[in-house]
């Protein structure tokens, strides 16, 4: 990252040092000689801004490498792959995981789709499987340890009935809460009797108090703790199926049930990825029920792998080297911005470019952090991998993979925004930063106007629509879907069709003041602002403006290609230009002058009108000579880029035979 420019030199300020005296004459006011010396002058005629921009260029490309090397689609068809077998697999007509909208259904996808699917026993034609066999889900995820299923239960009778409905009213559960949460252990005997066959059924589900990690659910807003009463399903089919038979003979999931979770582990050998997943089953106190699925499939034991020796691919070793190349990077510039904040003080944070830095550096910060935690976790737990009697706890260590690249996503962000920094001297690069800058309290005012009429038509659309229509339950969801109406989605007539009056009312008038209005007069300050830059932009242009160093040196990279290419032409063709013109060329120059002194006498012995008339005539003349003199300098162009190609293709020629020959003499 880059130092504010403004920052005082480390030598201001300070007396010049001394220097020693050597014994040999001159030695100390002597450069270094020879190559040494060409590679000391080479790299201090750079200037420090395009070195710093090098820099921050391979710090931008080593981010990209470690992003992107380790990521391809293996990730999305992993998650595909397991979404059809357990939430995109119909066990009745039309239902499936995500319409389920019963207890009898939710009991129903155990029964037909989970269990069986978590626990094959027989390949599709009907042959048993093998031991090892049944230890896969989908014929390539390896099951890791057992699944676990988790309820989270409310107290009964924890809310107020009305006096009048007491008699009628024997249970209430409430919504959910720290208040109501349930935290006792499970345990029922129900006896059934069938015909002459009885049947007891026995059940003991413990609770437990860190099962898991919280979870925050998006569809009905609600926080739900890690804790509850827990079942781990093992490897036996059999047994599973027995437990489940005692679930539903003593109503486990009941009334007081508000969220049952399923935890699932996987290992893809194929792709080298591991996968937590966990289905959410919500039911809500008002009767609803909400499904969802979290599946999570990442390269979790790779770098594990990678230090262990254990059979890593080369790309996961390189990408691993890369990463921890770049942390190191990253640290460098910490302990950079930490001398300079502590020299500067807190002034140097009130320039926005050094926020901007001090953001991204505490977030790569964090993500350090959490990437050893993570790496620590999976080496102390990398053994229990081929437990399949216990449950093995991935939840954490995803959540906090899940976070590093969520702050990856954000960082990407702001890394490339601070390219414009070192642009911000060009004036060409930088209209972007400078309109901004120009329109930003302009722009406030616009924002202020736009949130209090976003807030006003929110709270509106969610009192008319917030019972019935999904997109306007709450207020923040109402402000989404207002601004995604703004952009062109929206459903006008599912408002219709509960208030057919209202609903037309409300979002043409929105549409109008929010779209027509308020957004063009948004447009138009960002567009004069624009106006401005360029105005100042041509208006510079036309001065004797001298160029910044980081765009002078930019410019000699680009074309130093061209330069080499001249310099290699000249090495092997020679320069035609240092023996002189030949002969041809002096004649024509002497026939040239001697038609020009002809012409300037036979113009002097003209009238004046005459000589108006031929001045014209050589104008158009001198015209032609010149365009047609810059069409021959083309063609002579053309022909020594042909002879430099032709050049190029014959030292190509003669490394090849002398490889070849070097091969055959060996």
């Amino acid at each position: 990252m880059v130092n504010d420019s403004s920052s005082p030199s480390p030598d201001k300020g300070k007396k010049p040092l001394k220097k020693k005296k050597s014994g040999k004459k001159g030695a100390g006011d002597e450069s270094p000689k020879g190559f040494k010396g060409q590679v000391v002058a080479f790299y201090l005629s750079w200037s420090p801004e395009f070195k710093e921009f090098v820099r921050y260029l391979c710090f931008v490309a080593l981010f990209c490498a470690v992003i992107f090397m380790p990521r391809n689609a293996d990730p999305f068809f992993m998650t595909k792959g397991i979404e059809d077998i357990f939430t995109s697999n119909e066990f009745d007509y039309n239902i499936d995981f995500d319409r389920m909208n019963s207890r009898a259904q939710v009991m129903k996808w155990f029964e037909d789709v989970l269990i069986p699917n978590l626990l094959p026993t027989t390949d599709y034609n009907g042959d048993s499987l093998t031991t090892m066999e049944k230890g896969f889900v989908g014929v390539y995820n390896k099951r890791l340890g057992t699944a676990r299923v988790r309820t989270v239960k409310v107290k009964e009778g924890t809310c107020n009935v009305p006096l009048e409905l007491q008699d009628k009213i024997q249970e209430c559960y409430p919504s959910l809460s720290d208040s109501t949460l349930d935290t006792s252990a499970f345990s029922s005997n129900v006896t059934t009797i069938s015909g002459s066959t009885v049947t007891s059924n026995v059940l003991d589900v413990p609770y437990m108090a860190s099962a898991d990690a919280s979870w925050y659910s998006p569809l009905t807003k609600l926080t739900y703790p890690g804790s509850g009463q827990v079942i781990e399903l093992d490897n036996d089919l059999a047994n599973v199926t027995a437990m489940w038979e005692n679930v539903k003979a003593t109503d486990w999931i009941d009334s007081s049930t508000r969220a049952v979770f399923v935890n699932v582990n996987l290992y893809n050998a194929n792709v080298d990825l591991v996968s937590a997943t966990k289905f959410s089953i919500e039911f809500s106190s008002a009767g609803a029920i909400f499904t969802s699925s979290q599946i999570r499939c990442l390269p979790l034991i790779r770098p594990v792998r990678v230090l262990l020796g254990d059979g890593a691919t080369g790309l996961a070793s390189l990408t691993f080297t890369l990463e921890l190349i770049f942390f190191g990077m990253v640290l460098m510039y910490i302990l950079n911005e930490a001398r300079v904040i502590r020299n500067k003080g807190v002034v140097y944070l009130k320039n926005f470019w050094n926020q901007l830095e001090f953001i991204n550096l505490l977030l790569f910060l964090i993500v350090m952090i959490l990437r050893a935690l993570s790496l620590g976790y999976i080496g102390a737990v990398y053994d229990s991998f081929a437990d399949d009697t216990t449950y093995l706890d991935l939840d954490w260590v995803m959540y906090f993979a899940k976070v590093v690249e969520n702050f990856n996503a954000f960082n990407a962000v702001l890394t490339f925004l601070k390219l414009f920094k070192f642009v911000r001297e060009n004036r060409r690069m930088s209209q972007l930063v400078d309109t901004v800058q120009l329109a930003a309290s302009d722009m406030t005012s616009i924002l202020v106007i736009i949130l209090v009429i976003a807030s006003g038509y929110g709270i509106a659309f969610h009192i008319a629509f917030g019972h019935a229509v999904r997109e306007y339950r709450d207020f923040a969801e109402s402000l989404f879907t207002l601004f995604l109406a703004t952009l062109g989605d929206f459903d006008l007539d599912e408002l219709r069709s509960y208030n057919q009056v209202l609903g037309a009312f409300l979002f043409v008038t929105f549409i109008v003041v929010m779209f027509f209005v308020v957004i063009s007069m948004f447009l138009a300050i960002v567009d004069s602002a624009y106006e401005s830059v360029r105005e100042t932009l041509l208006e510079s242009a036309s001065e004797a403006e001298s160029i910044d160093p980081l765009t002078r040196d930019v410019l000699r990279v680009v074309t130093a290609p061209s330069v080499v290419g001249d310099k290699i032409y000249r090495l092997f063709v020679g320069n035609p230009e240092a023996a002189g013109p030949s002969e041809e060329e002096v004649a024509r120059r002497k026939a040239l002058e001697a038609k020009k002194a002809a012409e300037e006498a036979a113009l002097a012995a003209q009238t004046p009108e005459a000589q108006e008339r031929a001045a014209a005539l050589k104008r158009e003349h001198d015209f032609k000579g010149l365009y047609d003199e810059a069409m021959g300098k083309i063609e002579k162009l053309q022909e020594v880029q042909d002879k430099l190609q032709r050049t190029l293709n014959l030292i190509s020629d003669n490394i090849t035979v002398a490889e070849k020959e070097e091969e055959e003499g060996g």
